[in-house]
């Protein structure tokens, strides 16, 4: 291992990318893995990422002030942690870790954490570079199930560390464990660390000047239409509430004759940073893989949501097509940030997106968030992201790296800042302690009802819609590029262009031997 004196600064600030503006209206991709880059322009003129290489290596020592120091070098960028908020944060806790180290009594070499963090889209290729090199970080995350994918074999099974290192895993729910194993292996490659429910968002601004009732906040609850009827809260009522809430230049809204989608204003319903899997299991789970675990399949239920969205697009215009949906008036994609969208799917990670800077006002005054719509059969599905921490297989210092992820995943500041929920403990004490001030200035006064994402939580799709499935990067891009054309096509033979993509699917799933 080789010795190389260095600042402390130099190496805390080991940063390969810094992401400008990242949340004015780009797509983070899961929590956020998930987002569609489709959809995700920035809301203003962002520089480019400059690159940095990192000059740590797999357990390097380094000299500090005459102690020695052993590298564990962490990756951020296939997941959350690449906008200016969050790096500033993580080079902060990165800091509040080497400073403890030099406080250790237990006769352990001091760990000296490096921070590497990398553009989202780019994030994948450069692991897959520096794994194939021999140069790979140590810790990777936050990272999910999507973000996982395409480097089966890569990530160390972490069960012989939490056994050695006695760390009590009974505390996590025996599911969200079950999520964090390797599909075909069964390997541990996590331990649960931030929950992200998913629920709808309303702005209440709209909804009061309209004069409709907020969508329900407890599954069951019935919705109060304008006529002062009850009617299930499911995706038709959803329809119906949306079209009432899109308004042209001519303060017509979409259920009126002379409503003109061309001169919008206003739209009822936004699927934030959405793709095809995740907006189907709105609507109920499934899977694009048959039980034989090589058959491309389109579930009924995922038709019916595909169908829904298509037609809020182009039939009843509740919903923006994707050239309305990246335009100034809509926040260049960031559209629930825009104050133009009254309601919207949205997961826990996105509050970090809210408005353009978290230091000033958003482009509205009241929000809160709602239960999920039934489905026609009268189930409530909440698709749901879950993040952890890996380590690369090949990890010299897999043990080392272990003791750093149990400070990281400890940081409930920085889980706040992520948008994610704790998977243990007091979870609406974490709301109102670490959620609510990080809205203060941006939407002052303003309370959201959190037990509604808790709730959510309970209602978790299975599979989940970023399951593992044959030839994972083809498959994806291939169906991603299908559902795209949904907000950029009118007049669509949708059973057509679902057929036609199984088809793809099928060959994708068959090249995998």
């Amino acid at each position: 291992m080789g010795r190389t004196m260095f600042t402390r600064l130099g190496a805390v600030a080991s940063v390969v990318a810094l992401v400008v503006g990242a949340c004015g209206g780009a797509a983070p991709s899961t929590a956020p893995t998930s987002a569609a880059p489709s959809t995700a322009a920035s809301a203003g003129a962002s520089p480019s990422p400059s690159i940095v290489p990192s000059t740590a290596k797999p357990g390097q020592i380094i000299n500090i002030g005459g102690k020695d120091h052993l590298v564990v070098r962490w990756y951020v960028g296939l997941g959350s942690g690449t906008n200016p908020q969050q790096i500033a944060l993580q080079q902060q806790v990165v800091k509040d870790f080497n400073d403890q180290q030099d406080k250790r009594t237990d006769g352990k070499m001091p760990i000296l954490l490096s921070l590497e963090i990398v553009q989202n889209n780019t994030a994948t290729d450069i692991l897959k570079t520096e794994i194939a090199s021999g140069n790979a970080p140590d810790l990777i995350g936050p990272v999910g199930i999507k973000g996982r994918a395409g480097f089966a074999g890569q990530f160390l099974d972490m069960s012989p560390l939490i056994a050695n290192a006695k760390y009590d895993m009974s505390k996590y729910p025996q599911k969200l464990v079950d999520t964090m194993k390797d599909g075909t292996t069964g390997a541990l490659l996590g331990i649960p660390y931030a929950v992200y429910p998913s629920y709808i968002f309303f702005n209440k601004d709209l909804f009061d000047e309209a004069g409709l009732k907020y969508p329900p906040q407890k599954v069951g609850d019935k919705y109060t239409m304008p006529d002062g009827s009850q009617v299930d809260w499911n995706w038709d009522t959803v329809r119906k509430v949306g079209m009432l809430l899109s308004v042209d230049g001519n303060g017509k809204d979409a259920t009126q004759a002379g409503f003109d989608p061309s001169k919008q204003t206003q739209w009822g319903f936004e699927f934030q940073w959405t793709e095809g899997r995740r907006l189907a299991s709105a609507f109920g789970a499934g899977s694009l893989v048959g039980s034989d675990g090589k058959t491309a399949q389109f579930p009924d239920t995922w038709k019916s949501a595909w169908k829904w969205y298509y037609d809020g697009i182009w039939k009843d215009h509740f919903i923006a097509t994707d050239a309305q949906r990246n335009s100034d008036l809509l926040a260049k994609g960031n559209v629930l940030s825009s104050g133009h969208a009254a309601m919207g799917h949205m997961f826990q990670w996105y509050i970090c997106c809210m408005s353009a800077d978290a230091n000033k006002p958003g482009a509205f005054k009241k929000w809160d968030i709602a239960v999920m719509p039934a489905n026609s059969t009268g189930t409530t599905t909440a698709p749901i992201n879950i993040d952890t921490f890996t380590i690369t297989k090949g990890s010299p210092v897999a043990d080392r790296a272990f003791e750093a992820m149990t400070y990281l995943v400890g940081r409930l500041d920085l889980m706040a800042l992520y948008g994610g929920t704790p998977a243990l403990g007091d979870q609406l004490k974490f709301f109102h302690d670490v959620v609510d001030p990080t809205f203060a200035k941006q939407f002052p006064g303003n309370k959201v009802n959190w037990q509604v994402a808790i709730d959510m939580e309970g209602y978790a799709e299975s599979p989940n819609h970023e399951a593992e499935m044959p030839n994972y990067i083809k498959a994806q891009d291939d169906y991603g590029k299908v559902f795209s054309t949904l907000s950029t096509k009118q007049d669509l033979d949708l059973d057509k262009t679902i057929s036609d993509m199984l088809t793809t699917l099928s060959t994708d799933f068959s090249a995998v031997k």
